[in-house]
């Protein structure tokens, strides 16, 4: 296949890239929603995800990758446009929030946008940012996200699918359907079509982004079918960690509209039994979820079978397009990227959903497969920041000025580098921002008064001896040198003045 794209354009690659004229790969880049590392290619015996792992032999695989915000608009945001969240300043779903920063910031174009101008023929298809952020002059054809809502999509009694209203939409649904029923399906056979009618005359930069597994918990009845989780799923640790703010737990400060309908009311920030009770209320908010109150086992584990059978079904769809590219011999011309746009929780950390800075919601799976890098596994920290410059470096186009991420083809050549520093933030209670630095050994979490940047809550947690984060150390005597360490780090990183510490 001839690319005839003229090399003063994008440089000159130094590596054995593919074999087409120019060099110059096509991208694939495949988004997964609210997806945690629960794969087999991560570790996990309880579910098999042929498709991602066959994905994962080929590539280098990041086992400590991160998202920089753990709530699905400001997470893909920052991917998209290579700034941190502080620097966008986007931490709701408001319309006017994002056209207040697209303001304030014409010089920090997307991802897709840079790739367009460069040379490259844009495709979006799904959700690539948070549903209705996408511009179209992005794309060198109008991407197609799916109908308006489409992530409330639910099966019908009789004909196709439709879009449920929110506050009647079912938690969970798995009705005997084909996989084209749903938009997954339909989205993956768009996407085909298009990679087999797609003129070589320029590289393709393509960016598929399936919804599930995010909730409603959708899928055919056959990937329901095909697991059956036992109590042995249910987390070990289903309550907050010990000597825990209710902030760095409390994920429902956002839906006290929802829990009004129903006659919930919005515990104090105080109130840990109250916040204990209503703790995940984005599922909770479903028909035919626990509106208050602690789940029943049997609930928890239908969530489960159901979220995992949601993430079957994805994998499933990926494999189409990993047999499609092997059919016409591009596999290995193709640079391919997969990422999660934050975790999940499942019920540990009394909490479900996402949107907390514990490892659980920040920590993602990611993946790199790159013509003439070679496939492994690494442990150095990454960050989902890191995509734009990464790719822009795979593929010698020049990086914009205002990226904020670190290219991280250096590792992806020496998969055996170690270290590094993930960041994280999230903001809880509409005052107060919990800012998290991740490194080798620790997390460490200062939550900022947004009105004054004073500190008022500290989170340590020792990965080396607890890894599941049960245990908040950062008021205990002994760690107090680790703690300064860590938050004058944590200032340096997130270039802030140590005008807060209390």
């Amino acid at each position: 296949m001839a690319i005839t794209v003229s090399l003063l354009l994008f440089g000159s690659w130094s590596g054995s890239l593919s074999a087409r004229e120019d060099g110059h790969p096509d991208v694939l880049m495949i988004a997964v929603d609210d997806l945690r590392p629960m794969l087999s290619c991560y570790g996990d015996p309880r579910i098999q995800t042929p498709n991602i792992d066959r994905l994962a032999k080929r590539s280098v695989v990041f086992d400590r990758a991160y998202c920089q915000y753990a709530k699905c608009g400001p997470s893909r945001l920052s991917l998209m446009t290579g700034l941190r969240p502080d620097a966008v300043g986007v931490f709701d779903h408001r319309k006017g929030t994002i056209e207040a920063f697209r303001k304030r910031r014409p010089d920090a174009v997307t991802l897709a946008r840079h790739f367009k101008d460069g040379g490259y023929v844009t495709r979006g298809f799904g959700k690539i940012m948070h549903d209705g952020w996408d511009s179209d002059s992005d794309w060198s054809e109008k991407p197609d996200p799916g109908r308006e809502q489409e992530i409330l999509e639910i099966a019908s009694d009789n004909g196709p699918s439709i879009i449920a209203d929110r506050h009647d939409c079912p938690v969970i649904q798995s009705p005997d359907v084909e996989d084209d029923y749903f938009f997954a399906g339909r989205m993956t056979t768009s996407v085909l079509q298009t990679l087999r009618d797609h003129d070589d005359s320029k590289p393709l930069f393509l960016v598929m982004g399936y919804r599930r597994p995010h909730l409603p918990f959708v899928a055919p009845k056959k990937y329901f079918d095909q697991v059956k989780p036992d109590r042995s799923w249910l987390p070990a640790h289903p309550l907050p960690p010990e000597n825990s703010p209710i902030m760095a737990w409390f994920n429902s400060d956002g839906y006290g509209g929802a829990m009004k309908r129903v006659g919930v009311k919005m515990p104090s920030e105080q109130d840990r039994q109250g916040a204990l009770e209503v703790n995940g209320y984005e599922l909770r908010s479903y028909v035919g979820a626990t509106n208050q109150g602690m789940m029943s086992e049997e609930e928890q584990l239908r969530l489960l079978h159901a979220y995992v059978a949601c993430v079957l079904y994805v994998d499933a769809q990926i494999g189409l397009l990993l047999d499609d590219l092997e059919k016409r011999d591009r596999l290995d011309d193709t640079v391919i990227l997969f990422w999660a746009d934050h975790g999940w929780h499942l019920g540990d950390k009394a909490a479900w959903s996402k949107m907390t800075n514990f490892e659980t919601a920040t920590r993602v799976p990611m993946m790199i497969s790159a013509p003439g890098i070679r496939p492994g596994r690494t442990q150095a920290i990454s960050e989902l920041v890191d995509l734009y410059p990464t790719l822009c470096d795979l593929v010698n186009l020049p990086m914009p000025t205002h990226l904020q991420g670190h290219s991280l083809v250096s590792i992806l050549k020496k998969p055996e580098t170690k270290g590094g520093i993930a960041l994280s933030q999230h903001q809880r209670f509409k005052k107060y921002m919990g800012r998290a630095l991740r490194n080798d050994r620790y997390r460490y979490v200062a939550w900022f008064r947004e009105k004054d940047g004073v500190i008022v809550e500290r989170e340590l947690y020792d990965h080396q001896l607890d890894p599941d984060e049960n245990v908040n150390l950062a008021a205990e005597a002994g760690h107090q040198k680790t703690v300064r360490r860590l938050e004058a780090r944590l200032l340096e990183a997130f270039e802030l003045n140590n005008g807060g510490a209390r």
